[in-house]
């Protein structure tokens, strides 16, 4: 999924063209990494490949986004987070880790979550109004890694515009928090899913936040 991912990625800073030109490794990218219940690892790896495959990047990583200060988020045009606090999902960051957070998205940093990383900072209320589909403990859920139908519900927007819709393996959530604030791009869903009749589930969404854009997907369990 990541490689949907990246795609998907690129097309958000087209919205922005003043954040992209001809020159290589402008955008700008900083990969938060370093903790998550999913092979963090192996999929931080595979968003390093896909950056350094693409000229228009370029990326660094930290495994230690705690320790961020506004004077770094200077340096960079977007952040994609790999990264999650479990088990830990009340974990706070210093508060002026946070602040430097939110303050960038706010005045005009992109921001990237996939699949676990937004669920996190559960003690956080900011954090839940810039980011979707946060994991709720007893009423999300999910079934075995499977055929995943994605369906683009809207094919007007710059990120989906021309977008076919298009099947993955993929590890589904089901009842996955959703803010109202985003709009949806694309829905999925699976044998399991359809077989008893519930209904597709947001997969691709779009918000803004302050001056800043934001991207979701449930989909990226892993780096395929």
């Amino acid at each position: 999924m990541i490689r949907y991912l990246i795609y998907f990625f690129v097309c958000t800073f087209f919205i922005n063209p003043q954040l992209y030109s001809q020159e290589p490794g402008s955008i700008r990218v900083l990969i938060f990494s370093g903790s998550n219940n999913h092979d963090w690892k192996q999929t931080t790896n595979q968003l390093e490949r896909i950056f350094s495959e693409t000229a228009m990047f370029s990326y660094e990583v930290t495994n230690l986004p705690d320790t961020i200060r506004s004077s770094d988020f200077e340096l960079f045009d977007v952040i994609v987070s790999n990264w999650n606090s479990w088990p830990e999902n009340d974990l706070r960051w210093p508060q002026g880790a946070e602040e430097a957070l939110s303050d960038f998205i706010k005045n005009g940093g992109g921001f990237v979550t996939f699949h676990a990383s937004s669920s996190a900072f559960y003690k956080w209320p900011e954090f839940k109004k810039f980011t979707t589909a946060a994991w709720v403990m007893d009423i999300t859920g999910h079934g075995e890694i499977s055929a995943t139908r994605v369906s683009i519900q809207n094919d007007e927007h710059v990120i989906t515009k021309g977008m076919a819709d298009f099947f993955i393996q993929d590890e589904l959530w089901v009842n996955a928090e959703e803010n109202t604030n985003f709009k949806i791009l694309g829905t999925a869903t699976n044998n399991d899913l359809a077989a008893r009749g519930t209904e597709d589930q947001s997969a691709i969404m779009v918000s803004d936040y302050g001056k800043g854009r934001i991207f979701h997907t449930i989909l990226g369990h892993d780096a395929r």
